[in-house]
């Protein structure tokens, strides 16, 4: 297969604004389909892709075009998971943005993908960045011991800035918890034992996982802070530290008397979201076969437990069990 037909199923600003740009610049990548409700975003794939763009109002036709390699799914999460069930089931590489809904569609695609012989990649972007890679083999020397305690901190002020209703501010940690409870799933790569948040009403808080073996993963999240996006990792090993800025790409490291520090950029990101390029070349790339996705089933599977814990934490006030 020399280059990927690719189709969207929603053409809305994220896929316009990141999809888009980031596809537009592999030259292995043909844009060829776009799945939309409305004329407007019919004209506006026009613009964009030009004249000879197959535009569908039912997705579902345009998953019949068998001249259509793969998909980009970018709608709300209540119309995401049946579409991706749908793609799954066409025989369509599918790409999809988190988080999906708790129905039966997204039970059932869980079981349905892996059998599929497709590519099913979901975009969190930051388990792709490079930082993320050498922070993770810096982990893996033996003289750096076990990680203990991996911790990420958020800070902008999205709470202000998305004019949410009170409806979308209660659920924004949630649906934004697979992005940045991912590179902890990333560093301890199994599913904790409990998940408990605290602060998610007021988009100031924590998420806290529990693992097995007296391990932890915390989430500190304030959307109501800087205006300025910061992203920091910090990865506490039996004898060594790791502090790692996911913006810059900048990260400090020691372990037992030796110490260090490094600087490992992403391409230039999209909308401000880092590894938002990388993770599209990936999903390119393991379609062609030159690669290996890292966030396919299995991976998200865990994910999507946690956010559904989130979800029932905030909701009770308590830490809630997860089920391995």
């Amino acid at each position: 297969m020399d280059s990927i037909r690719v189709g969207f199923i929603g053409f809305g600003a994220w896929t316009q604004k990141a999809y888009v740009p980031a596809l537009q610049d592999n030259d292995k990548v043909e844009l060829v389909a776009v799945a939309a409700r409305s004329e407007q975003s019919h004209s506006i794939a026009t613009t964009m892709l030009g004249n000879s763009i197959k535009k569908y109002t039912d997705y579902k036709k345009l998953l019949a075009d068998p001249n259509i390699d793969a998909v980009m799914i970018g709608t709300p999460p209540n119309l995401s998971s049946p579409a991706t069930l749908s793609a799954i089931k066409a025989g369509k590489h599918t790409f999809i943005e988190p988080p999906l809904d708790d129905s039966a569609s997204t039970r059932n695609l869980f079981k349905l993908v892996s059998k599929s012989g497709k590519v099913f990649h979901v975009d969190t972007e930051i388990r792709y960045l490079p930082i993320i890679k050498s922070i993770r083999n810096i982990t893996l020397n033996a003289d750096f011991g076990s990680i203990n305690k991996v911790t990420i901190n958020l800070e902008n002020n999205w709470a202000n800035e998305w004019n949410l209703d009170e409806d979308g501010l209660l659920d924004m940690v949630a649906g934004l918890s697979p992005w940045y409870i991912d590179p902890i799933d990333f560093m301890f790569r199994r599913t904790p034992d409990n998940i408990h948040v605290v602060g998610a009403d007021n988009q100031r808080g924590k998420v806290k996982l529990k693992y097995s073996g007296d391990c932890e993963g915390v989430w500190n999240f304030n959307l109501h802070g800087d205006p300025e996006l910061s992203l920091n990792l910090s990865i506490q090993g039996t004898n060594g530290f790791i502090l790692a800025d996911l913006i810059t790409g900048n990260y400090n490291w020691t372990i037992g008397s030796d110490s260090g520090s490094a600087n490992a950029q992403c391409q230039e990101p999209i909308l401000g979201f880092v590894g938002m390029r990388e993770s599209v070349n990936v999903f390119i790339e393991t379609i062609l076969g030159k690669t290996m996705t890292l966030s396919g089933p299995e991976v998200y599977n865990r994910i999507h437990k946690l956010v559904l814990g989130i979800k029932t934490s905030q909701s009770i006030s308590d830490s809630v069990s997860i089920k391995q």
